[in-house]
This record gives structure tokens, C-alpha cells and sequence, in this order.
């Protein structure tokens, strides 16, 4: 009996180290999803955005689920909404 116990406190050992490592790197994911979300509802026309391609452009206009960028004078792009990754401020480098 005292041989089963032992396995026992092994499993649910074990058990509790996976639930504690998959609770650890789940939360940053989850932090982030909802960061990313949070800008997809605060895009608006006139913002210097980057997408995940890496390309610079200004919103010149917004629909439910894409964006059309500026990317040079007279040349627009219409991408996924979800391609956008960042908001550029006045300080950020890179255009």
C-alpha cells in the first residue's frame, strides 16, 4: 500500500508542474491577444501604423475587416485588419 501512495503523489506531482507550466505560458499568449485586440478597436483614419510585413502607412480608411493604408503619396493597400501590429507615435523611428 505504502508503493501505491508513492505513485500517487508522483502522478499529481507531475500533474500539478504541467497545469503550472501551461497556466505560466498561457497568460502572457492571452495578455497579448487581448493588447492586439484592444488596438484593432482604437485604429482610426489619419494613424501611422506598421503591420506585420513590416510595411509603414497611414489609415486612410477603415472597414469591419480590413484597412487601407497609405503607403506613399497616391499608393494604397487594402490589408486584413489583423495585419496591423503597432500604432507608430510621434517618437518612433523607421519612415
Amino acid at each position: 500500500m505504502h508503493g501505491t501512495s508513492q505513485w500517487v503523489y508522483l502522478i499529481v506531482g507531475w500533474l500539478a508542474l504541467l497545469g503550472l507550466f501551461f497556466w505560466l505560458s498561457w497568460r502572457p499568449h492571452k495578455r497579448r491577444l487581448a493588447e492586439h485586440q484592444k488596438l484593432m478597436d482604437s485604429l482610426e483614419r489619419g494613424d501611422r501604423v506598421v503591420t506585420a510585413g513590416g510595411i509603414y502607412g497611414t489609415i486612410v480608411g477603415l472597414q469591419e475587416k480590413t484597412v487601407t493604408l497609405e503607403i506613399d503619396k497616391n499608393v494604397q493597400v487594402r490589408l486584413d485588419r489583423r495585419a496591423v501590429r503597432r500604432r507608430l507615435g510621434d517618437k518612433d523611428e523607421g519612415e
